[in-house]
């Protein structure tokens, strides 16, 4: 029975002194795990913080990335349809000159040109608002990108 700390009824008794340093000695690691799981709670907890801070900041830094790149696409977009536009009313000037020509050559019904003529000036003017309205959008370095090499003839 001795070392297994069983009391003989003496308080001195030598059994009792080695399992008091035992207590003494579990109770002294109980306290170092618990100041370690208290300290491993509190940098988890750090790292969550950490973590959350980092996922917004890789959010933000991922929505700005998509925003610019939306930008770009818009941008593109734009000069595009500036250029469509531009070749649009290029398109509608020259049907409204051969119409305007076939009605002074006498070709056809003279009054059926005339009204398909005005009809492409008036789409050829469209045309070209639409275009005007697109380089204000993307302001004039752009704009003058999207006219392309035929901007001076127009």
């Amino acid at each position: 029975m001795r070392g297994e700390g069983v009391r003989c009824g003496n308080a001195d008794s030598v059994d009792d002194e080695p399992e008091s340093r035992e207590q003494r000695r579990q109770g002294e690691i109980r306290r170092r795990i618990d100041g370690i799981r208290t300290r491993i709670d509190a940098l988890q907890t750090a790292d969550r913080d950490d973590m959350a801070s980092a996922t917004r900041s890789e959010r933000i830094a991922s929505a700005n990335r998509h925003l610019a790149a939306a930008q770009a696409a818009a941008q593109e977009a734009v000069a595009a349809s500036i250029h469509a536009f531009r070749w649009a009313a290029e398109a509608h000037e020259r049907v409204a000159r051969q119409h305007e020509r076939a009605a002074a050559a006498g070709t056809g019904d003279k009054d059926e040109h005339e009204r398909l003529a005005a009809v492409h000036w008036a789409a050829a003017a469209e045309d070209r608002q639409r275009a005007k309205r697109g380089q204000l959008l993307l302001g004039d370095e752009e704009a003058d990108d999207a006219r392309g090499p035929d901007a001076e003839q127009g």
